[in-house]
């Protein structure tokens, strides 16, 4: 076995769990994509196999969890993994399986995108799925990258993008569970888009940055939450610190959105540069 020590010329190496999107604009296909680009190497292990197009999820198969713990473990073991992004898993046994193999690695920094539901089409996790996550996998977490819609999911409640008051409420459940800051996405404030990166400082305060950028007028577009997870993966891996890594995978998202163009009949998909 090689040592697992950084060699300088080469890449480093960002391993994706996520699940398999025929489409190529979402899930571990656009993880690598975004990965590469970045001038990283994606490694990935599917965490779960989909049905879905440009118009939507219509069916959803967890991976074999015998076959993805020996993936996990012989990747885990053998390369020397610089971040860790997660997308959308869909059992629990795939949640614990995950949360005991990081928990050996404690020094690599997580990033989750958390997939509850796509915009049409049936739901990755159930309340066991999510509950699962709470208490498996969100105390190794860096930064969870939940849109609006998503943020409130876990406590059940519906969160208004234009109350900030809630929303703070919501991300603290999320730093109770051990998530150490957050990024809510998809906030629409008149001409801008608005990511809101939020966390707790050593004194115990709650600090928001906002990360603006232009809304761009192309309607849906599938991905959009691969591309940023991935990026602030990709950018950990290669040092940057977590603000830096967070500002320039949001700049990136922006830019891969306002390019988006239509494939199918559906949502757009992003390409790449």
């Amino acid at each position: 076995m090689q040592s697992k020590e950084l060699i300088m010329d080469r890449p480093p190496v960002v391993l994706l769990l996520s699940g398999m999107d025929p489409t190529g604009s979402a899930g571990i296909l656009a993880d690598a994509r975004v990965i590469s680009s970045l001038g990283c190497h994606p490694c990935g292990i599917i965490t779960c196999e989909t049905v879905q197009t440009s118009h939507g999820l219509t069916g959803i198969v967890p991976a074999d969890a015998e076959i993805f713990y020996e993936q996990i473990h012989a990747v885990l073991d053998d390369l020397p993994i610089k971040a860790v992004k997660i997308g959308a898993v869909a059992s629990v046994d795939i949640i614990e399986i995950i949360g005991r193999e990081l928990n050996k690695n404690p020094e690599i920094p997580v990033v989750l995108d958390p997939v509850f539901a796509p915009t049409s089409g049936p739901a990755f996790l159930d309340m066991d799925g999510m509950r699962a996550m709470s208490i498996n996998l969100l105390e190794q977490v860096i930064v969870a990258t939940p849109n609006v819609s998503e943020l409130g999911v876990p406590a059940g409640l519906d969160v208004h993008q234009n109350d900030e008051e809630m929303m703070l409420g919501c991300a603290s459940g999320w730093f109770g569970a051990g998530v150490e800051t957050l990024l809510v996405t998809g906030i629409k404030v008149e001409n801008e888009m608005v990511d809101k990166f939020i966390r707790v400082t050593p004194e115990g305060h709650t600090k928001v940055t906002d990360i603006r950028h232009p809304w761009h007028n192309v309607g849906d577009v599938h991905g959009s939450g691969c591309i940023l997870s991935s990026a602030i993966a990709g950018h950990l891996a290669r040092g940057e610190k977590l603000s830096n890594a967070v500002k320039q995978a949001s700049e990136l998202a922006s830019g891969l959105i306002e390019n988006a163009v239509k494939f199918g009949g559906g949502a757009a998909f992003w390409i790449g540069k």
